[in-house]
């Protein structure tokens, strides 16, 4: 196969899809109920999947919110980014992030932020976020960064 690019089929999938994602690769120790988010059912919120093999491989979700302290009314939020830990490396997540920069752009969103791991800042640093602010922690996840993309 050498460096050809695995294809994923990324599409739009729904809250309840993506929780069993959530859980096996960000909150193993919570139960499924506990992965529901306060934004996954928002209108323009956006779920969406990464396909391997008709196996859900990846997810992100994205819904309007503007980071903390600001007013940003054109910013969303990513949350509950997961790829299965065989999967990473191979460019889904960089897939999932560009399915939902499309979206967000579609809606007139200029900003794309996040909680992430600073165990993934490479990651998020090679998908054009930059961390902003001071690390912090989070219960139970450990340390995070405010990730941040400007869409313009």
């Amino acid at each position: 196969m050498g460096n050809m690019k695995t294809q994923y089929d990324i599409r739009r999938i729904t809250a309840a899809e993506t929780r069993q994602l959530r859980q096996q690769v960000l909150r193993p120790k919570r139960r499924p109920e506990e992965q529901v988010y306060p934004n996954d059912d928002v209108p323009d919120a956006l779920h969406t999947g990464a396909f391997h093999d008709g196996k859900l491989v990846g997810i992100a979700t994205v819904f309007r919110d503007a980071p903390p302290g600001e007013t940003q009314p054109r910013a969303w939020r990513l949350r509950g980014m997961a790829v299965l830990p065989e999967m990473q490396g191979q460019g889904v997540g960089r897939a999932l992030v560009e399915f939902c920069v499309a979206h967000i752009r579609a809606h007139d969103g200029d900003v794309l932020w996040c909680n992430g791991r600073t165990s993934a800042r490479a990651f998020y640093e090679s998908v054009g976020f930059r961390a902003t602010g001071a690390e912090f922690d989070v219960p139970v996840s450990g340390a995070h960064f405010v990730f941040r993309r400007d869409l313009l």
